[in-house]
């Protein structure tokens, strides 16, 4: 005997089917996570391996949705981090040291730059060709700059109260004013542009001194650590990924950047990619490696020069864990 249907009994089989197929098949995909990402200066090629993740789709494929605070040289960039406000920051070592040694959960997750672009700079008729030649000086600095040049004149000597620290915007003119008579700044930002604008110029490098920093550190908070590690992972992974990029492609950097600000002439930011190369990829380790022995010998510069006297287990300040999950096969 053959078993017929009619025609509405067939459409309700088939479409019970279907509904049966769907729910079976895969769930649909979750919304990106947002993350906000707060930068320690304004738009510019210093931060180019993060565009580059939020352009080229790296961090949408690892499930995020990020956008950039602006820092500036009146910006607490660590602030908003410790509030909660930004899940990451970019900050200077020294300066997450001193507040980890404060209380304040921050820790570095990644180096950014492992070599500092820091440097101080006067014009070449000055005279002024080393730390000893500040006494008496008026000294442009910035937040991001303030502790290297504390530790450099401690090195040599140099009280606090033997130079004036002042803090200014970057303009060329005014540095060619010869007031301040030297300038605080990265080698592969303002140092750059007045190269560029035909100037001579001394550089005196922290680095000849025995002051060895990271520049750029990646943080977030310990209770985002423990709360969400896969989203610390996830982000991690995909800025280093930015970053590669940005290293292998300096030629492609000028548009990316000008996506967050128009005015920014292309070609002096894919220069200043350019001269980041060797900061950010050392030849050394990976990007965004960090050594634990760098981290003790920036804590005892802080400390022999003064700057640092609270108690501090330096290895609190940073962990390896999420460089090797990414790096280790």
């Amino acid at each position: 005997m053959r078993l017929v249907l009619s025609t509405s009994t067939t459409r309700l089989v088939l479409g019970g089917l279907l509904i049966f197929l769907a729910a079976c098949g895969p769930s649909p995909t979750p919304p990106p996570t947002p993350v906000t990402v707060q930068l320690s200066a304004r738009h510019s090629a210093e931060f180019s391996g993060f565009y580059a993740a939020e352009q080229l789709g790296y961090y949408a494929a690892e499930g995020l949705q990020v956008s950039f605070l602006e820092g500036g040289p009146e910006v607490d960039f660590l602030a908003p981090v410790i509030a909660g406000t930004a899940q990451f920051g970019v900050a200077q070592p020294a300066d997450q040291i001193l507040a980890r040694a404060a209380g304040t959960p921050l820790r570095s997750i990644a180096a950014i730059y492992r070599r500092s672009p820091v440097a101080f700079i006067a014009l070449a008729d000055t005279g002024i060709t080393r730390p000893e030649d500040f006494v008496g000086k008026k000294i442009r600095s910035a937040k991001t700059l303030d502790l290297t040049l504390r530790a450099l004149t401690a090195r040599v000597g140099l009280r606090p109260d033997q130079y004036e620290t002042v803090y200014l915007t970057s303009d060329v003119a005014l540095f060619a004013s010869g007031d301040p008579a030297v300038w605080g700044a990265f080698v592969n930002a303002f140092i750059l542009t007045v190269q560029r604008a035909g100037y001579q110029i001394n550089i005196i490098y922290p680095d000849d001194y025995g002051i060895h920093f990271y520049g750029d550190v990646l943080v977030t908070t310990d209770d985002l650590i423990a709360r969400d590690p896969d989203l610390v992972l996830r982000f991690v992974r995909a800025t280093l990924k930015g970053w590669t990029y940005a290293v292998e492609n300096p030629g492609a950097i000028g548009a990316i950047v000008a996506a967050y600000n128009a005015e920014l002439d292309q070609d002096l930011e894919i220069a200043k990619m350019a001269a980041s190369i060797p900061l950010v990829n050392t030849g050394e380790d990976f990007i965004g490696w960090m050594r634990p022995e760098l981290w003790a010998g920036m804590e005892r510069t802080l400390r022999e020069q003064g700057v640092l006297t609270a108690p501090l287990d330096v290895t609190q300040a940073y962990t390896l864990d999420f460089l090797q999950q990414i790096y280790t096969p």
